[in-house]
């Protein structure tokens, strides 16, 4: 669930920058120039707010509550960037105010570096919120997106004065964000990938019905994460150039990396026919805050649909024998051949008292629905503690129809696994 710690964290700073913005107006400054300033530094600050939650740092997950909802965000600041930005451009004055000096601003074309900026900025949320271009063709180009941002700098900086007081109160805030926003595309770009990266080799590849198990040995460390999490995986050779985040399969104290990857596209197809043990992987990771331990509640309801039960399957497997919380685990898939796992999880609830599975296979009729689980479950709704993941549709169907029963959105645990 989206934490308003984050929220409120970029809403402070919107804030802070519009009160000094208006505050402290130049006395030679119009109401356009005012309006059409104040839009340029917003959008700048959302930008900026998207340059920073690109780091993955665990310091924003706690803030935001998990990388994917940093993404969540990430992906609407960048859009209002672009809105405000759009806006800022057609509403500032275009004629040179008075005292500028023309040689030095044709030195210096801040106007035309903002241009370029705003251009590249509009193709490059066209491309992002275009979901027709697929993951690959849309990574790289997507990292046109720190140049943008240098533009954008380069295009403040140089203003006039009348648009930009450096040492305004406001100047001041931007000058530092800009300041904290290069560090955090420099960290992103060089020193990410390299801080968080783990090497493993391939150790299996089972194939299963429509989806792939690949068993990854540790090079050097284990990659340390808890149930519920999920990480970047990177094949590395030839034709494998981009990394896909996917959730840990296997518990903690393993001493193997498991991943269950679903064929849903030309990757995993080419992971499920040419992937053969031996190669090398890197990981990265681990990200995620689907953790159904920390909750206060002993009585919880797991609802996985389909390869939506990996993260549960990490957390059966991680649970020990003092473990009291009582779980009905609801795995809907379309029949038992497409059930991966389902002889694992019925041995586990025979061995555990607490832990009750519940098959839907929708061949047969049954579906991850409110009235099923009125039905199954021995007391009503508003008595348990909600995790879901699975295909969309059928996550926000059940979103929807808990909050009719009562249930608060404080109980319902979700996983946004999107990134575009």
């Amino acid at each position: 669930m989206l934490r308003l710690q984050g929220i409120n964290a970029v809403i402070a700073v919107l804030v802070a920058f519009v009160v000094l913005h208006l505050v402290f107006v130049p006395e030679q400054h119009s109401i356009r120039t005012t309006f059409s300033t104040l839009l340029g530094g917003t959008s700048f600050l959302l930008m900026t707010w998207s340059v920073v939650l690109a780091t993955r740092l665990e310091i924003f997950e706690e803030m935001f509550g998990g990388l994917d909802r940093m993404y969540q965000v990430h992906r609407v600041a960048g859009t209002f960037t672009a809105v405000f930005a759009l806006v800022h451009f057609f509403s500032i004055p275009k004629e040179l105010p008075a005292g500028v000096d023309p040689v030095l601003n044709s030195t210096f074309p801040s106007a035309q570096i903002g241009m370029a900026a705003m251009v590249l900025l509009v193709i490059g949320l066209f491309v992002a919120l275009n979901r027709k271009i697929s993951y690959s063709r849309w990574r790289n180009p997507h990292k046109v997106m720190a140049f943008v941002y240098i533009l954008v700098i380069g295009h403040f900086m140089n203003a006039p004065g009348i648009f930009f007081e450096q040492f305004s109160a406001a100047g001041i805030l931007l000058i530092v964000a800009g300041l904290i926003g290069m560090i955090a595309l420099v960290y992103t770009m060089f020193g990410m990938n390299k801080r968080t990266a783990k090497h493993f080799t391939i150790e299996a590849v089972n194939s299963l019905e429509r989806a792939t198990e690949v068993v990854l040995k540790p090079v050097g460390d284990m990659l340390k994460f808890k149930p519920g999490q999920f990480a970047f995986v990177e094949i590395q050779g030839k034709d494998w150039s981009e990394p896909h985040p996917f959730t840990i399969a296997s518990a903690p104290d393993e001493d193997r990396l498991r991943f269950t990857m679903k064929v849903l596209g030309d990757w995993t197809r080419k992971v499920r026919e040419e992937l053969q043990p031996g190669g090398e992987v890197v990981v990265r990771g681990p990200y995620g805050r689907f953790d159904a331990s920390k909750t206060s509640s002993k009585r919880q309801v797991w609802i996985a649909g389909g390869i939506g039960l990996t993260p549960f399957l990490s957390k059966l497997r991680a649970m020990d024998e003092e473990d009291n919380r009582e779980v009905h685990f609801a795995y809907a898939a379309r029949n038992k051949e497409e059930a991966i796992f389902i002889e694992e999880l019925e041995a586990i609830a025979t061995d555990r008292h607490n832990i009750t599975i519940y098959p839907l296979f929708s061949d047969e009729g049954d579906f991850a629905r409110i009235d099923v689980a009125k039905q199954k479950l021995p007391d009503p709704l508003t008595d348990y503690e909600y995790f879901i993941c699975g295909p969309k549709p059928m996550v926000e169907g059940l979103m929807k129809d808990l909050k009719k029963e009562g249930v608060k959105r404080k109980a319902i645990h979700v996983e946004a696994f999107e990134f575009r």
